[in-house]
């Protein structure tokens, strides 16, 4: 090999080096030992290509052994992962902890979480305190936010630290609420949502490299944990108590259940430089970005993705009515869907991690949940094919989520996570707003559920298509990123 002969050339011409120069010491003072090394250094013959005396030693590149590579996939942050031990644990379970709280109030409420809406939703609607229309803005603002505010929201992460971040979200999310109990806002509390989701979602991956997925999936599947057990338990305080008391209530309990969790956050990631467009100080967006095209290519799929996502938690209560299943029959098939969509977070991240890579494991996700929209749900007509849909759809949705931090941290390194995550988000935000009105609005105009099944069709097929799409402009940056068929990456 050439390095090794590079350097035992260089061991040779050093040996002599120290002889001769040894040599000549003994024979002459100091100052004819050095007239001896520099007599020596001119008459020695050149080493390497001719022109330097020492060749120039290129590092010696593993890009082409898996087992070697995959470790340094983030080393420009970070000079070693945990990946496990106690505190790296104990993080994500403290970040689990903060979204089962997220997950939960937004089940709540949002008008995506039961038919014909969330368990709260309903009571404000039913007591007078709201028109559904007004509510159903309610729900839709409150999940945008994470969007809306994603860029200042993780950079205020990098430069303030998870746990500070998280308390600040702690104590809104814990106000919404208690103030939502006098009022209908929940401004404070999709704000407060929005800062601990960027406290907890990406801090698995500053601990975890090999299991980064699976760490990533147990904190996204906090989520589905918490949505069906404050919906539940929300259900219950409303048979015992008023709505006001019920939001008091689940205020304080966040609070309780998120204070420790935020307590616990703490970053391996350096310190962030100061935010500001002057001296040295570090742009809020970083710009360069949109110059990779692996970065824009996953930005596009990933929002696109997001305009077919509540489609189906949105549709398939009215749709299993429709088909002339019974209510109840209709909220048992979307459980599932939830359900399956916190499995999905799990085992997608456990699958990506030991198989086939996180990159490899979105594209799979994005074409399955096109694939399931637009081969199973249009010919699904009684309660067996629903629930088959249901809950493809469901896992596959729930393991888009999950998969992308790690995909962002994988590809670009987890230096630059924060900033590249939290522009992706951004451009979620129209997927948040538009999408499920979109598929809404292709239902009325082709004669609404009265219709029958073929009124659904249109936004089935909208529904599939965009996801097949985002799937490939997901697979444009596989290709980009390893031609190679079966690299895991």
């Amino acid at each position: 090999m050439p390095t090794f002969s590079a350097t035992t050339t260089t061991a040779q011409a050093s040996s002599a080096l120290a002889t001769t120069t040894c040599h000549h010491v003994s024979h002459t003072d100091d100052d004819g030992a050095d007239e001896a090394v520099a007599e020596f250094l001119a008459s020695s013959p050149p080493i390497g290509n001719g022109n330097d005396r020492l060749p120039r030693v290129e590092p010696l590149s593993v890009a082409d052994d898996d087992d070697l590579a995959e470790p340094l996939a983030g080393q420009e942050a970070f000079e070693s992962y945990p990946d496990g031990g106690r505190e790296a644990w104990t993080v994500v379970a403290a970040c689990f902890a903060l979204f089962t709280t997220l997950g939960g109030i937004f089940a709540c409420t949002c008008i995506l979480s039961a038919p014909p809406g969330g368990v709260l939703q309903d009571r404000f609607v039913s007591d007078g305190l709201a028109p559904a229309s007004t509510m159903v803005w309610v729900g839709s603002v409150q999940a945008s936010f994470e969007a809306m505010i994603a860029v200042p929201g993780a950079r205020l992460v990098a430069e303030y630290g998870p746990r500070r971040i998280a308390i600040v979200g702690t104590l809104l999310v814990a106000a919404g609420p208690v103030l939502a109990s006098f009022c209908t806002g929940s401004i404070l509390f999709g704000l407060g949502q929005a800062l601990c989701y960027f406290a907890a979602a990406m801090l698995p991956s500053a601990y975890f490299l090999r299991r980064r997925n699976l760490a990533t999936g147990i904190v996204f599947a906090g989520s589905g944990v918490g949505g069906a057990f404050y919906s539940l338990l929300a259900a219950f305080l409303l048979s015992w108590l008023s709505l006001r008391w019920t939001l008091r209530v689940l205020g304080a309990l966040m609070l309780l259940v998120n204070i420790p969790a935020a307590l616990v956050l703490r970053t391996r990631a350096p310190s962030a430089e100061p935010m500001g467009g002057g001296g040295s100080g570090r742009r809020m967006v970083k710009w360069s970005a949109f110059g990779d095209r692996r970065f824009t290519l996953l930005l596009v799929g990933s929002s696109v993705a997001l305009f077919p996502l509540f489609v189906p938690p949105f549709f398939l209560p009215l749709y299993a009515t429709s088909v002339g299943l019974s209510p109840a029959v209709a909220s048992v098939i979307l459980a599932g869907f939830n359900l399956s969509s916190a499995v999905g977070r799990l085992g997608f991240g456990l699958f990506a991690d030991s198989l086939l890579g996180s990159l490899n494991t979105l594209v799979v996700c994005l074409l399955l949940v096109g694939v399931s929209t637009l081969a199973i749900w249009p010919v699904a007509t009684t309660i067996g094919p629903l629930i088959v849909f249901a809950v493809v759809n469901g896992l596959c949705a729930g393991g888009m989520f999950s998969l992308i931090p790690g995909t962002v941290a994988n590809i670009f390194g987890s230096r630059d996570l924060s900033e590249f995550f939290s522009l992706i988000v951004f451009f979620w935000l129209p997927g948040y707003f538009l999408g499920s009105p979109i598929a809404g609005y292709l239902l009325q105009a082709f004669g609404g559920p009265e219709a029958g099944l073929a009124a659904y069709r249109p936004a089935i097929f909208y529904s599939g298509a965009l996801s097949l799409a985002s799937a490939g402009c997901v697979l444009a940056v596989r290709v980009i990123q390893d031609r190679r068929l079966f690299k895991k990456i």
